[in-house]
């Protein structure tokens, strides 16, 4: 019985070719990872910005200074701003800031 030598080959014996084959299946692991987490993401739940800051029970100048440097998914409609209540109570978990929800 023969080895099989692509079979029989310690990884220090890969040859290039298979470890650029590797790191571009880690690589779409990745991506493909980081999709299904976006897509698992709860959807949006857009509010003005003062309602968002009410709702989740924080200042709404801190909510401003997080909308306003990317912190938080927020957008600029006109004058106004429109936060994602999801990504502010994620933030405010991540912080370990105690949010309370408002009506």
């Amino acid at each position: 019985m023969t080895a099989n030598p692509q079979t029989d080959a310690s990884p220090s014996q890969l040859s290039i070719t298979e470890h650029d084959l590797i790191a571009d299946l880690q690589q779409t692991v990745a991506r493909l990872q980081a999709r299904l987490a976006e897509l698992e993401r709860p959807p949006g739940q857009w509010l003005p910005l003062k309602t968002a800051a009410h709702t989740c029970g924080i200042e709404y100048e801190r909510c401003r200074t997080w909308a306003a440097a990317g912190l938080i998914e927020a957008r600029r409609e006109g004058r106004r701003w429109l936060v994602n209540v999801v990504s502010l109570r994620a933030r405010l978990t991540a912080l370990g800031i105690a949010h309370r929800e408002r009506e």
